[in-house]
């Protein structure tokens, strides 16, 4: 968001002497100068407009100056209030230099309690990622739940945290709370919310989806800081969602181990994740450690905006391991899917390309076949900068023979034997190198195969040989 320009409010018998504040105005970044008088003379339509149109609000005054007007009270913008008493008995020369440091002194301190409020921020960033990191390690629930119960406790210090499932009527009834009135948790239990704040602004709670439709409630009751609530509040929703993601991710390592026969695949999948995840993780901790540490030296919002993308990357990198495991064996049967249709659906999206489909054909998979194609769609568009796409399909015996050729640049052949091993990037690509490995996966797992070759007179081609059903 756009930083608003200050607003400089000066008494009658000061205001004459504001242009010798011009001094500040590369501090104050073209503040505007006003006479306090000719505010009041505006309509109450356009002081509002003008106080909108402003950001913090400095107001100096002489020691007997009028009573203010209301509307500075009860607006939106950050206020400081200076009176400049020694201006009175001073030499009328010397009123500039006595606004120029009372303002000086106020924006030092200001500058001191924002780089105060950037540093609390950094060390809350850090110890949140930290918090991910480490609950990205768990797979037991009960793990889980009671990691996330000592960061709250640190995070935010609250005078009672409670945490039971929504289920278990008795955990309910048998909770303590000090500041929520048991009707407030169950009504927010019957809603849609994620979370509420107790009208106090002292504490909140939030639910966590479970493991089988189950829910799980957090109360935080009376923080130590109520004036960063927001700020808490916002890093709690952050960790909810990575607390949903690991626990749906461990329900879904359950239900893989239920299968023996893809136990074995399933486990070489959750190691690359697993080994991705580490190692990004612990690069943007690395980040958020070295932007802490520039900040303690040198204080700089750019350092607080390092934190922030690390942080976000982490959540982003956390929802990419969330989709590779989709393309990971649900150990269920495999059922019949209409080739033509699934690759209908992704050209459908807003893929950027010109895509032909001929043929028909029928094979046996299940739902991570659309991120196959997916994968091999979009790495002709972003590394063989292809904008045409043929595919073609016909029964061959027993499999499905698929033929899908682009009009890119192609895939030279030093690389055509590395483009399916595990983390391959070309020309240090930021990618993770998992889509056309995982590929190679799940096409292995219905018994199929998948190779590239050149494409005439140029691009890529991918052949694909899935079995069919009849």
């Amino acid at each position: 968001m756009e930083s608003k320009n200050p607003l400089l409010l000066l008494s009658n018998d000061l205001c004459v002497h504001g242009e010798g504040l011009t001094s500040n105005k590369k501090m104050l970044k073209d503040a505007s100068i006003l006479n306090m008088q000719d505010f009041r003379y505006l309509t109450p339509e356009s002081q509002q407009e003008l106080l909108e149109s402003h950001g913090t609000v400095y107001i100096i005054t002489s020691a007997n100056e009028r009573p203010l007007p209301r509307l500075l009270d009860i607006f939106d913008n950050e206020k400081y209030h200076i009176k400049a008493e020694e201006c009175q008995d001073a030499d009328k020369s010397a009123y500039p230099y006595i606004l120029n440091a009372k303002l000086m002194e106020l924006m030092l301190e200001q500058k001191q309690a924002k780089n105060r409020k950037l540093s609390e921020q950094m060390s809350s960033y850090l110890i949140a990622m930290d918090s991910i990191y480490t609950l990205s390690s768990y797979d037991r629930k009960e793990d889980i739940i009671n990691h996330t119960k000592e960061f709250f406790a640190m995070m935010c210090l609250p005078e009672n945290l409670c945490y039971f499932e929504a289920h278990n009527t008795k955990a309910q009834s048998d909770i303590h709370l000090t500041d929520f009135q048991k009707k407030e948790i169950v009504a927010f239990l019957k809603s849609n919310e994620y979370y509420k704040i107790a009208p106090s602004k002292k504490s909140f709670c939030f639910r966590l989806a479970l493991q089988d439709r189950d829910e799980g409630i957090f109360v935080l009751e009376n923080i130590a800081y109520p004036s960063r609530l927001h700020e808490f509040l916002n890093l709690t929703l952050s960790i909810r969602s990575v607390l949903s993601l690991v626990l749906e991710n461990i329900a879904r390592q359950n239900e893989l181990v239920k299968s023996h026969n893809l136990l074995a695949d399933a486990n070489d999948m959750l190691k690359v994740i697993n080994k991705i995840l580490r190692h990004d993780l612990a690069n943007n901790l690395g980040a958020i450690k070295m932007s802490l540490e520039m900040n303690e030296t040198r204080p700089n919002p750019k350092y607080i905006q390092i934190s922030k993308k690390a942080v976000d990357r982490s959540f982003e990198k956390i929802n990419d391991m969330k989709g590779l495991e989709n393309l990971i064996g649900t150990g269920k049967d495999l059922n019949c899917y209409e080739v033509k249709e699934i690759i209908e659906k992704i050209a459908g999206t807003d893929i950027e390309m010109d895509i032909s489909i001929d043929g028909h054909c029928k094979v046996l998979a299940d739902n991570a076949l659309s991120s196959v194609f997916e994968n091999i769609i979009k790495n002709a568009i972003a590394h063989g900068k292809a904008n045409k796409m043929r595919i073609t399909m016909a029964p061959s015996g027993k499999y499905c023979h698929i033929s899908i050729e682009d009009n890119g640049t192609g895939i030279p052949d030093e690389i055509k034997t590395k483009i399916f091993k595990e983390g391959f990037t070309e020309g240090g690509d930021s990618n993770s190198g998992l889509g056309l490995y995982i590929s190679k996966k799940v096409i292995e797992r219905y018994g199929g195969h998948i190779a590239v070759k050149d494409n005439t007179p140029n691009g890529a081609k991918f052949i694909l040989d899935i079995p069919s059903t009849k």
